[in-house]
């Protein structure tokens, strides 16, 4: 039960009591993952990956663990009880007092369904599960709201842990050659099961296991001592080398690329080198450097509470996070790092770490037990610890409308709306009807938003529909190559002149124009003959659905204004004009919600406008279907 940020070694000693020579090289080489994950989740747009700070800790308890257990196996002292011990006593101590606090907090700031998913969590955390859970939950990188949700790569660690001393053990009769021989088929087999996950799902390659496993064998193989040792020099240019990588990763990844596999190959086998052939260069001793060095010590405490920090500073706020913003949480977080580790980390250390007793084991798996059964309460009760007017709870329903059964019929998810990675969108839904007027629907989600209520309000006409989620809606543009492909299936390949219409929806930016205007001339070259495209949303910088809500509590509808995209209007008129000088029609949003200047909150029933940060709930689509109807029909 390791984490990827427990330094496994005392720092006061030079050698552990498992005989594991301590290197401060590597507490600097913890500083130089923490860092970047911190700053990238408190808002350090330009370190977009940031997030790859948890490859090199994969790397540091891969080769540390092994190292351990090695020495352990070796000199005939290796014990099971005693490992898991160990593990109990780094890391539950810190753990369960942030699950505590987190908890209590939630009870008292969040909104009955943020609770309610963060009891789930919670319990999932202590079953050390929290990995699937938000796999099957939540987008890692849409999840600044979601204070556990960093835990999963703990759980990683957890369930690694729990079976990798097991396998050592039982290979402990295996000359060293065939014992590097089994870890490097099973480093293989993970890496093909990363390659799986890239092109079929990827949010399965980032939180679960089987992916992951090749970056802490990697870590033990280095501790098996399968790098070749090298000259001077070239362990000097390989160490720089590997330190220019990782920096630089740290800049260029983005969140949209496979991952783990391929892209954390150069910072995970940077860090690999670095463990391997640092000592005795001035890399070294650069990561040597004290300041690195005590971040390193606190990196664990420093992971664990900074994301729910971050996480309970957001509720209510805007989700675009300024320079002020950034320097409170930077702060705070390493104030509760600080505290963390003084008066629980090296207290629970000095108690009990040593020793053969069971104690630790009982206590644990009765915190643990407490902590998953507290989780399970709240999430079954969030709507009594929380209660809300009526009125209020009506808004607050709508966070996360698009995952209920409404919600996915909204967009016709699952059958003309595609989400990425799933399966292809129906033939049948650009599929023409021969007996009845044919309308066209292209786009993203915020076309996709549109289909229910396009098809009511263009009936008895049959609408064909061709969306998917975060694909640009023009003939040349960005996009996953299965949205790509629905895309221009759509403006290249149904035979346009037989259309009364075609609609064009999507999550619009200035740089979208032009290819924009390119579409509309090639759709009207090919016999287009009326096209209507639908103008930007509204948009907000936090969940409108949040937002509203604790506005109607709090009596003040200020934070709504400050929290709407002022750049969405001057878009909207430049838009206009370029759409309506192509002979094209067009369907302006900020008409409809916002007449006048005065925006809309509600619907006529007392439900929000908005679901998250811009997407329509359907009472609310219902007008813009009608204005899209009446253009088509004129």
């Amino acid at each position: 039960m390791s984490t990827a940020l427990e330094p496994v070694v005392p720092h006061t000693v030079s050698r552990s009591s498992s005989g594991v020579k301590h290197r401060p090289e590597i507490d600097g080489l913890r500083a130089l993952a923490i860092l970047p994950i911190l700053l990238h989740h408190c808002g350090v747009t330009a370190l977009r990956g940031g997030f790859t700070g948890v490859d090199i800790f994969f790397v540091i308890s891969g080769y540390l663990i092994t190292g351990i257990i090695q020495a352990e196996l070796a000199a005939g002292s290796f014990s099971l009880t005693s490992f898991y011990r160990r593990r109990i006593v780094r890391i539950l101590p810190a753990l369960t007092l942030m699950i505590v606090v987190v908890l209590a907090l939630g009870c008292m700031i969040l909104l009955p369904k943020p609770l309610r998913d963060l009891g789930r969590s919670a319990a999932a955390t202590a079953a050390f599960g929290s990995n699937i859970y938000f796999y099957t939950t939540v987008d890692y990188f849409y999840s600044d709201l979601k204070p556990l949700v960093h835990t999963w790569s703990l759980a990683v660690e957890e369930q690694f842990y729990l079976l990798y001393p097991i396998l050592l053990l039982a290979l402990r009769g295996l000359e060293r050659r065939r014992l590097v021989q089994v870890l490097m088929g099973i480093t293989a087999t993970s890496i093909l099961t990363g390659l799986y996950y890239a092109v079929f799902d990827p949010g399965g390659g980032f939180y679960l296991l089987p992916a992951r496993i090749w970056e802490l064998l990697l870590g033990g193989l280095v501790a098996l001592g399968v790098f070749p040792k090298l000259p001077q020099v070239v362990r000097t240019v390989a160490v720089w080398g590997a330190l220019v990588v990782i920096v630089a990763s740290v800049f260029a990844i983005r969140s949209t690329w496979p991952f783990p596999v391929p892209f954390a190959f150069p910072v995970a086998g940077s860090a690999a080198l670095l463990i391997a052939y640092a000592p005795g260069t001035r890399a070294a001793g650069l990561l040597s450097l004290r300041p690195l060095r005590w971040i390193g010590l606190i990196s664990y405490s420093l992971y664990i509470w900074h994301r729910p920090i971050i996480a309970f500073y957001l509720q209510g706020r805007s989700e675009i996070i300024g320079s002020a913003d950034i320097a409170i949480l930077v702060t705070l977080s390493f104030m509760a790092a600080i505290l963390s580790y003084f008066l629980v980390e090296r207290p629970a250390l000095r108690c009990w770490r040593k020793g053969t007793g069971l104690m630790p084991h009982m206590i644990a798996l009765g915190g643990l037990v407490t902590i998953a059964a507290a989780g399970l309460i709240i999430a079954k009760q969030a709507e009594r610890i929380k209660h809300l007017p009526t009125d209020v709870t009506r808004v607050a329903g709508y966070l996360q409308f698009d995952k209920t059964p409404a919600g996915r019929a909204q967009y016709a998810t699952g059958h003309c709306f595609h989400l990425p990675y799933t399966t292809p969108n129906d033939t049948a839904c650009l599929q023409m009807a021969s007996d009845r007027a044919n309308v066209l629907l292209v786009g993203d989600s915020h076309a996709g938003q549109l289909s229910q209520e396009l098809r009511r309000a263009i009936a008895p006409a049959n609408m064909l529909q061709a969306t998917a989620a975060g694909c640009r809606p023009t003939i040349q543009g960005k996009g996953l190559r299965s949205c790509r492909g629905i895309v221009i299936a759509a403006l290249e390949e149904v035979d346009v002149s037989r259309l009364q219409g075609v609609v064009i929806a999507g999550r619009w930016f200035d740089t979208d124009r032009p290819l924009l205007i390119e579409t509309i001339r090639r759709l009207q070259q090919r016999g287009a003959r009326r096209i209507v495209v639908v103008g930007p949303m509204v948009e907000y910088s936090a969940d409108f659905p949040d937002l509203l809500a604790r506005s109607m509590l709090d009596h003040d509808f200020g934070r709504m204004k400050k929290a709407r995209e002022a750049d969405r209007r001057p878009l909207d008129e430049a838009m206009r004009r370029d759409v309506l000088a192509t002979g094209a029609r067009y369907v302006s949003h900020f008409d409809i919600e916002c007449p006048g200047g005065r925006c809309r909150l509600f619907t006529a029933d007392g439900g929000p406008i908005h679901i998250d940060h811009s997407h329509l709930t359907p009472l609310a689509s219902i007008p813009v279907a009608q204005a899209i109807a009446r253009e088509i029909s004129r």
